[in-house]
Formats: C-alpha cells, structure tokens, sequence
C-alpha cells in the first residue's frame, strides 16, 4: 500500500502513511501500538529492504521510492 501511495503521489509524509494505515490495523491495537506498528513498518522498508528513503527530516518525514542501480 505504501508503494501504490507513494508511486502514485511521488512522496508521502508519515501523516499521511498514517492516515492510510492505522484504520486497516487491528482494533485490537490502541492507536500508540498502530504507530508503532507504522514506525517498525517504515523502519523495515528504509533499513532492511531499502525500498523507500526519507528525503525529508526526522520531524517531516517526507517518504520517497528508492532507485536501485542494476548493473
């Protein structure tokens, strides 16, 4: 879903990977355990898989895809 987003918008900021998320997770989750969800969801993407970087700050967040060099 985050892909789709940002493919389609360019970029999407953490308010806005929040808004298309936390309503899709469990009601079993308070909304503190949601974003941390989210926090460990954006932290997988950025660090292990490295398929999207912050081109922003840590404060705004700006997401963008990442372009792998295949050579």
């Amino acid at each position: 879903m985050i892909i789709s987003f940002i493919e389609e918008y360019d970029s999407a900021s953490r308010s806005e990977i929040d808004d298309l998320l936390l309503d899709k997770l469990s009601d079993a989750l308070n909304i503190t355990q949601k974003k941390k969800k989210v926090t460990n969801l954006l932290y997988e993407m950025h660090k292990k898989d490295q398929t999207i970087k912050n081109m922003g700050s840590s404060k705004k967040p700006k997401w963008v895809l990442c372009l792998k060099n295949h050579t």
